[in-house]
């Protein structure tokens, strides 16, 4: 791997010093992770234009507007036009980008696809892409007069249509004109952002794919393992003892005491069986929910199960921990050996994690008194130990009678029944406990398929990567119109905004193959330049419910800006069996005059493991193009630079690139 390459802007004035504080960091971090399978992102050479046109499209929607620009961009110039991708293909170019984005090239490729659809039918996505060039025409000749048409346009439109123009102009079309065309949508942000029973389906989408469980047998628990050896020796001594017995006279007293051997034999083994077993059978049970020794490095089926038991303690329940250990053994266990040669073991554990939390929430009720019968322990067989005893009595009562008649073989016959019976019983005792513990298996087994088919139900309207990213651009929309409003910001002051969004700590990360990462919460923040100053507003965004809170503020002039700093690492990392290809990490730093850190904006963590390169690269690049950072690294680094000349500065580009444009 080559050496880090480091470039760093310029910064102006002063230095923070060492001691500066973090205001905040938006970057990547690693976390857990769920993987879907959906096919939405992935396109080849060999795909039709309508898969490839789908692709775009999800891409766009999805918050990756630079890969739906390409697609689109090979469709309508590669002859297969039509209004719709004519449409969708200029949305893709405006799409994240600000005024200094707009080059001349694609000026020029506007323009042409613009005179391509004047000569298509007219429909719906035709007299969407005429609002889209007149919005952009407005904007560049600061002709706020003549809005009245194209606002009218825009009202005309459908809801899907609004919504579109709106999130993918939101660099463009600011102050007034926003305004206006907020007045004529026909879907309010503040309630279409919980739309589609969101608060219901959004947290699915952090749910992997639930494994199916597997029939779990405890093996038996035996005092003494091998029996073979008194049970061939006293069986065989019982055997020739009792055969000796029919040597002599055979009157009643014989008969009688015969007798009450074999019945009291008979008693003893059948109820020495069915009482043994079901000592077997706890004992068993127990042994699987004894604590074994703490592993030297926990496996992630033992963190996951305690995190599972954690989430799910009862409220006030300081004997929580202790109360659940054992179940928490079993699990461990059970799932441990099951998993050992897992060759997708990562991901295999995370698809039992339904099963850990149905057993913990069990658990937690039976600890509640909810379920008394949950992992209650069967009670022992009626009667049966007192049978055994009686049983034991009557053999003894008839040895003593075959005493009687002179038998000297009752001793060694009951020298070898007191070595065989035992035996005999635990054997069977053994196979006993067995079925009872496959019993109690089928019955375990028949619950979780219950609930297995129960959570599949549930999850069978989770959202897809579209719907996360839809909600994730109406509650930025929200986020931003609601800092203006505490902001007490007129329109005409707004010169500029920016948006970004990471990954709130301890949040679970939803991924589909090829697509950016969806977090359960994030971070918001959203940074108002206006013609006084800079105004910025952090909120926490519980993503799963749409709660918004715990918001966070600073407000200060463009002069107490301090220094900039932009700093880019580049290193070549290469896969088995792959091309080497380069990687790069871009920090952003923002400081002020009291040394204060306002912005800290990384793209990828430091300290990436190197072997993540593959995958774990593209995710990273998908993040940083999904986190807004692409459009708010060039305005801060000019804000930071130029100060209150910032706006002069940013008002001569834009002149400029009205001129350009109409070239």
């Amino acid at each position: 791997m080559s050496g880090d390459t480091v470039v760093e802007s310029i910064e102006n004035e002063n230095i923070a010093s060492g001691n500066a504080q973090v205001g905040q960091q938006i970057g990547v971090q690693n976390v857990e992770s769920v993987f879907h399978d959906a096919t939405i992102y992935t396109v080849s050479d060999e795909d039709t234009a309508e898969r490839r046109h789908d692709v775009a499209l999800a891409y766009l929607i999805g918050g990756l507007p630079r890969r739906a620009e390409k697609l689109f961009g090979e469709l309508v110039f590669n002859g297969h036009q039509s209004t719709e991708r004519i449409y969708y293909y200029v949305l893709s170019v405006f799409s994240e980008r600000g005024f200094g984005d707009l080059t001349v090239d694609l000026a020029r490729r506007i323009r042409d696809v613009g005179k391509l659809c004047a000569s298509l039918s007219d429909d719906e996505w035709s007299r969407s892409h005429r609002v889209v060039q007149s919005l952009v025409d407005l904007v560049r000749t600061d002709a706020g007069g003549g809005s009245f048409t194209t606002v009218a346009a825009f009202g005309e439109l459908s809801a899907e249509r609004q919504d579109e123009i709106s999130r993918h102009l939101s660099l463009l079309v600011t102050g007034v004109l926003e305004r206006q065309l907020d007045a004529e949508r026909k879907h309010k942000v503040s309630i279409e952002r919980l739309s589609r029973n969101r608060q219901e389906r959004a947290r699915k989408f952090f749910e992997p794919e639930p494994a199916k469980p597997a029939r779990y047998r405890v093996r038996t628990s035996t005092a003494d393992s091998d029996r073979s050896r008194p049970l061939f020796i006293g069986g065989t001594v019982t055997v020739l003892s009792f055969a000796g017995l029919f040597f002599g006279p055979m009157n009643l007293l014989f008969w009688g005491g015969l007798l009450l051997l074999i019945a009291g034999s008979v008693v003893m083994i059948r109820y020495g069986v069915e009482y043994t077993g079901h000592v077997l059978h706890l004992a068993s049970r127990r042994d699987a929910a004894l604590p074994a020794d703490e592993p030297s490095e926990p496996s992630q089926v033992d963190k996951l199960i305690e995190r599972c038991f954690r989430d799910a303690s009862p409220p006030d329940a300081e004997d929580w921990s202790w109360y659940a250990a054992g179940h928490r053994w079993y699990l461990r266990r059970r799932f441990n050996d099951w998993l050992r040669y897992d060759q997708n073991y990562s991901q295999s554990v995370k698809r039992l994690k339904w099963l850990f939390d149905w057993h913990a929430r069990r658990v937690a009720m039976q600890w509640q008194g909810l379920d008394t019968r949950l992992h209650a322990e069967p009670a022992a067989p009626s009667g049966a130990r007192n049978r055994q005893m009686a049983g034991v009595l009557v053999t003894v009562a008839g040895l003593g009678l075959l005493g009687l008649t002179l038998r000297w073989q009752v001793v060694p016959l009951a020298m070898g029944g007191w070595s065989a019976f035992p035996a005999v019983i635990e054997l069977f005792a053994a196979r006993k406990a067995t079925r009872l513990l496959s019993a109690d298996a089928d019955a375990l087994f028949e619950q979780e398929m219950a609930e297995y088919g129960r959570w599949r139900d549930e999850l069978s309207d989770r959202p897809d990567d579209i719907d996360m990213a839809r909600w994730l651009a109406l509650d930025k929309a929200y986020i931003k119109a609601e800092a203006l409003r505490k902001g007490d910001i007129a329109e005409q002051d707004l010169v500029s905004h920016v948006v970004l969004n990471q990954q709130a700590p301890g949040a679970r990360r939803g991924v589909v193959s090829h697509g950016p990462p969806r977090y359960e919460a994030y971070l918001v923040t959203v940074i108002l330049l206006t013609r006084h100053g800079i105004r910025e507003s952090r909120v926490y965004l519980n993503f799963t419910t749409g709660e918004v809170k715990n918001e966070v503020w600073n407000v200060f002039g463009y002069d107490r800006i301090a220094s900039a700093s932009l700093r880019v690492k580049e290193k070549q990392v290469k896969n088995p069996g792959e091309l080497e290809r380069k990687v790069c990490n871009r920090q952003f730093r923002l400081r002020l005059l009291d040394g204060v850190e306002i912005f800290t904006i990384s793209d990828r963590p430091d300290g990436e493991n190197d072997a993540e390169v593959d995958d774990e690269a593209e995710l990273k690049e998908l993040a940083a193009a999904t986190s807004g950072m692409d459009a708010a690294l060039p305005i801060l680094e000019a804000v930071a630079h130029k100060g209150r000349d910032w706006i002069e500065f940013e008002n001569d580009r834009r002149t400029m690139w009205s001129h350009s444009w109409s070239d």
